[in-house]
């Protein structure tokens, strides 16, 4: 009896999930577009080409207890360091990009809206998969939830699996090598 009742508390187990929501048009209401389940202390990335230095770049997020919390933004110019303006910010250079990290930290509120026009090709990077996030309206917001382990694992599966929506490559390519294995190939 004792294990019956541990078995179903375990399976309540909350876990993460992020939540995207999208509408087409102005105004309109958003609905649920797309859910992924979340590894605790996993990353997750938008990646999009810069309007002002016309590169890729990625920004990384982690879960805060109230919304995302900004890692890392990496690029291939130095020119974010200026443009975040970080207050004690770090910029890294490494052999192909550049990683401008935070001085300080830097929790984003939810849900976040995001513009997902196709200009700037605005991509939710999941470990090796690619959301292109103008697929799933003009509008987007982002947000996490817990979920009991038992969907949580059901949604692992069909992510992992059955993912037909997910698209495997990404329209703006991986900053790189580094964005490559935390992030989608270059577009074909």
């Amino acid at each position: 009896m004792a294990a019956a009742a541990l078995l179903v508390l375990v399976s309540l187990w909350p876990l993460p999930v992020l939540q995207v929501s999208a509408g087409r048009e102005p105004g309109a209401a958003l609905v649920v577009a797309f859910e992924a389940p979340l590894v605790p202390g996993e990353t997750f990335g938008i990646r999009y080409r810069h309007s002002i230095f016309g590169v890729g770049v990625e920004e990384r997020f982690s879960l805060a207890p109230r919304g995302f919390a900004l890692v890392e933004v990496i690029s291939t110019t130095d020119g974010i360091a200026e443009y975040y303006a970080f207050p004690n910010g770090r910029l890294e250079p490494a052999a192909d990009h550049f990683r401008l990290v935070p001085g300080e930290a830097l929790i984003i509120s939810l849900p976040v809206r995001i513009r997902a026009t196709p200009v700037g090709e605005r991509t939710l990077v999941l470990g090796t998969r690619c959301v292109p996030l103008a697929s799933l309206g003009e509008t987007v917001e982002l947000r996490w939830r817990r979920a009991a382990l038992v969907r949580w694992l059901l949604g692992a599966v069909r992510h992992t699996f059955f993912g037909k929506d997910v698209a495997r490559t990404c329209p703006v390519p991986a900053i790189s090598a580094v964005s490559t294995t935390a992030g989608c190939g270059a577009a074909a």
